[in-house]
């Protein structure tokens, strides 16, 4: 029995009193706030750098993009901004708004494309590419709305081509695989390009020509740009991954099962959340449904951070395409990948919950402990990046980009001890989600082999 039915059970024989006495349990006015009188940190003696780095993105595809497809991806940025005067002066352009948004999108254009000495794993080359191409032909399709030298829809390929394009591709997917294990990593982040471009970026989108303000018009060229540079890449890389696999296989069906056999387990567990009676498990069963009792306040950083990892797991929840409920993604790979980071996300929310439960308020020992937490994850992390296990890998490409934020936070001149504090307990739970992770991942490499 889980520990939700458990408390249903509790309430329903009780009674009012009970449900009252829960409710006086909640009562925020009247209950003890940890950051009224919390315990000393020596803020200033918190690191505001580190020397272990974060773990670099793992390689998910094991092929290279060649030399000639980079210089033509790149050649294409460089073909982009030549429309372009440089440098813009007002007299060329007077709207000052205008000459702005046009210089800020080619340096984003520029910062955006791989350097020669980058070596990047191949998706990451990829969406480099890609969001250099958008940058740059939104500066092209801003100009070309604001002069009388250009069209803005002839700068980018047709809306409705592309759109024909991404949806092909994506229907291609995922293609044949060494495993699939080896399939749900190349293809899982493949199928997500397309995936967001049909139902994100693309639909109910309007031609370029039909924007009357130039910004929007210039906006509406660079996703479509993105878009396409997304589908050429992702054509090379499946080509090139096939070609290069001894003896591939289809993968489709087996990913397909094993996405529906993890999607019941997460049906399984938002159900125990919830309870009886509830139409949508999307919906946030809040944080009470994570645990039994608190045995430390209600605004402590293990409670606030169980809080905020609960509101983004279900606002993903919300638009990722999970299988659960009866619900079958169209895209299998895709599916199992969301579908995997949703139940490692649960798992780490019952871990922190625990910890709630059993009175941890995880607020650092000393200004020494945030550094400590850190390396925790960057080792956790890093054991992710570096496993054997291809959906592993991809797993901690969710996480990694966690470690940014809150490095940003205990650099920023603005420290204070409740900032250097959340900085902490978020270095646990890229520890805590890291660990969850791992075993998730195991639990579908063994589904393939049963």
């Amino acid at each position: 029995m889980t520990r939700r039915v458990t408390r249903r059970g509790a309430l329903a024989a009780a009674g009012a009193a009970a449900v009252g006495s829960l409710a006086g349990c909640s009562d925020v006015g009247t209950e003890p706030r940890f950051w009224d009188d919390p315990p000393s940190l020596d803020v200033a003696a918190v690191p505001r750098e580190f020397e272990d780095p974060v773990p670099a993105r793992p390689r998910l595809v094991p092929v290279d993009v060649e030399p000639r497809v980079a210089a033509a991806f790149a050649d294409r940025v460089d073909r982009l901004l030549g429309v372009v005067p440089e440098p813009l002066t007002a007299e060329r352009l007077p709207h000052g708004g205008f000459r702005e948004r046009i210089e800020t999108e080619r340096a984003a254009a520029r910062e955006a494309l791989p350097g020669p000495d980058e070596s990047l794993p191949p998706l990451e080359a990829a969406e480099r590419y890609a969001a250099a191409r958008g940058h740059a032909a939104t500066a092209v399709g801003t100009w070309a709305a604001v002069t009388v030298e250009g069209e803005p829809e002839s700068v980018a390929a047709d809306l409705g081509t592309v759109r024909h394009r991404a949806s092909e591709t994506l229907d291609a997917l995922p293609g044949p695989a060494a495993d699939p294990l080896a399939g749900t990593a190349v293809y899982g982040p493949l199928e997500r390009w397309y995936d967001n471009a049909l139902r994100r970026t693309l639909v109910g989108g309007g031609s370029p020509a039909d924007e009357a303000n130039p910004i929007r018009a210039g906006e509406a060229v660079g996703n479509v740009e993105r878009v396409q540079s997304s589908v050429e890449a992702g054509r090379y890389l499946r080509d090139r991954y096939a070609a290069s696999t001894p003896d591939p296989e289809p993968v489709a069906e087996p990913i397909r099962r094993e996405m529906n056999r993890l999607g019941r387990a997460v049906g399984d567990r938002l159900r125990e959340l919830h309870g009886e009676g509830v139409e949508d498990l999307r919906e946030s069963p809040g944080t009470e449904a994570f645990v039994d009792g608190r045995a430390v306040a209600r605004d402590a950083p293990s409670t606030s951070l169980l809080s905020s990892a609960v509101y983004r797991t279900f606002d993903d929840l919300w638009f990722d395409p999970v299988a659960f409920g009866g619900y079958e993604p169209d895209h299998p790979v895709t599916g199992l990948t969301r579908t995997a980071l949703v139940r490692t996300r649960l798992r780490a929310l019952d871990a922190v919950a625990a910890r709630v439960e059993a009175g941890e308020t995880m607020f650092p020992d000393d200004a020494a402990a945030v550094g400590s937490a850190r390396e925790a994850a960057i080792g956790s992390a890093g054991a992710l990046a570096r496993s054997e296990n291809p959906l592993a890998r991809w797993l901690v490409t969710q996480f990694l980009p966690l470690f940014a934020v809150q490095d940003r936070a205990l650099a920023a001149d603005e420290r204070s001890a409740r900032s250097a504090v959340e900085a902490y307990t978020e270095y646990r739970w890229i520890e805590t989600v890291a660990g969850e992770a791992e075993a998730v991942a195991a639990s579908v490499a063994d589904g393939f082999e049963s």
